[in-house]
């Protein structure tokens, strides 16, 4: 249940903010070639918000498992040495999130405290600067439950698309037990 909550938190801000990207680059665009003048505070969103679809966005590279997990190793190995090999890699992956985790709200509280307002918004910059801290909370949560699906044996979450084609083969295979049955059912009668 919590995995699917957080699935569809980093599935909404992955979508929303690439949708606002995009709009708002073709808005500026138009703006130019259209009026010959541009948006002034484009930059500044474009800039703060390519930083939240990036950290929620490895984020859910994570859930998947297409990381950069050092995989050749991973991959070629068996037993305990994959386990420590894992171990290995998502503490490496922990120790780096969890300094964008300190560093992101160390610089989120100096903005704070300063007073400091983006140039051209006005709005506290600190609310754009807690995209990183965010984005890496959500990095160690996945990792960590990567962590432990990989040492139970397991792979990295599979996608929703992964999940309706598994949901379908079941459905499938379901649907012939139950023609099948019938089929023998029938066969019973005639005998």
């Amino acid at each position: 249940m919590f995995d699917l909550i957080l699935r569809r938190v980093e599935d909404t801000i992955i979508a929303l903010t690439f949708l606002f990207i995009t709009l708002l680059a073709f808005a500026n665009v138009v703006a130019r070639y259209v009026f010959h003048a541009s948006f002034s505070f484009t930059s500044e969103l474009l800039i703060n918000l390519a930083v939240l679809l990036t950290m929620v966005g490895a984020a859910a590279a994570t859930r998947l498992g297409s990381h950069p997990s050092f995989s050749l190793l991973r991959d070629s190995t068996r037993g305990v040495l994959h386990k420590v090999i894992i171990v290995l890699v998502c503490l490496g992956m922990l120790i780096f999130f969890g300094v964008l985790v300190y560093l992101g709200i160390d610089t989120a509280l100096k903005q704070l405290n300063s007073g400091r307002l983006t140039p051209s918004l006005q709005i506290p910059q600190w609310i754009f600067s807690m995209a990183l801290p965010f984005g890496a909370l959500l990095c160690v949560i996945r990792t960590i439950q990567i962590a432990i699906i990989g040492l139970k044996g397991g792979e990295a979450f599979v996608g929703e698309e992964a999940e309706a084609m598994e949901l379908a083969a079941e459905i499938d295979a379901k649907t012939r037990e139950r023609d099948e049955e019938r089929l023998h059912h029938k066969e019973g009668e005639r005998s």
